[in-house]
């Protein structure tokens, strides 16, 4: 169905009601939000909850349900689409679309029943995860260890000398010795976590391949490497289906 509406500049605009250019607008109207930003190329909304919503996660899961199913109908399914949930400045969650790495989906009996849970680095990149259940709410977060500096020799650096150091952050799920665990009711169910992220881990780098049976892989994948659709086809020939493996080839 199309539309018209103005423009900030006044101008009459052709607006497809079912498009991810009015997304944030139906958001708007159909929650209690007090502002949704949209970037311009209509994939990342910023979504402001009013001062009254109490029950955050039941919110969040709500515009979940919605936008999962608009998206589904009406988004570019090869597009991420990125939802950032605030109120006024508090960052509550944020939910991805089309981005398998963007969180890990694991399920798992947890506190005596079987819960789907969320595990993700929210912020992005900075190796603390939060684990939310499948109600969206916040059950807890591992956080990996930051390794203490050291000097050439191993020795440890003088803490004197450590004004200003942030250290690196190694979030490896092979390794349970760096991760500590909050609340501690969640430390007997870090091993399962840590083995579930990596299951999730594993099958999303399998599903990183190109099929050349189906056109709109093939095309897409060509774009993405700035190669010709034939090209493609020969690196895959040489270098096999793994995304990873035919970067590699391409770089050499």
């Amino acid at each position: 169905m199309l539309t018209y509406i103005q423009t900030h500049n006044m101008e009459a605009k052709i607006v497809d009601l079912h498009s991810m250019e009015t997304l944030g607008r139906l958001i708007k109207s159909g929650f209690p939000v007090e502002k949704v930003e949209v970037s311009l190329d209509d994939t990342h909304f910023a979504i402001y909850f009013n001062e009254s919503v109490s029950d955050k996660a039941a919110q969040v899961k709500a515009v979940h349900d919605y936008v999962k199913e608009y998206v589904g109908e009406h988004g570019d399914p090869k597009e991420e689409y990125q939802f950032s949930f605030y109120r006024e400045r508090e960052l509550i969650d944020i939910l991805h679309f089309n981005d398998p790495n963007a969180s890990y989906q694991i399920t798992m009996e947890i506190f005596g029943k079987t819960q789907n849970l969320r595990v993700q680095d929210v912020l992005g990149a900075t190796g603390d995860y939060t684990i939310f259940s499948e109600n969206f709410e916040k059950i807890g977060g591992i956080f990996p260890f930051t390794p203490p500096p050291t000097n050439r020799d191993g020795t440890l650096v003088d803490p004197e000398d450590m004004d200003g150091y942030y250290g690196e952050v190694y979030p490896d799920f092979n390794n349970e010795s760096i991760w500590r665990v909050e609340p501690q009711e969640l430390k007997p169910y870090l091993p399962e976590i840590l083995n579930k992220v990596r299951e999730q881990m594993n099958s999303n780098a399998e599903s990183f391949e190109v099929n050349l049976d189906d056109p709109e892989d093939v095309t897409f994948w060509a774009e993405q490497f700035e190669i010709s659709e034939t090209d493609l086809k020969k690196a895959v020939l040489a270098a096999g289906k793994s995304i990873d493996d035919i970067t590699a080839y391409l770089q050499k």
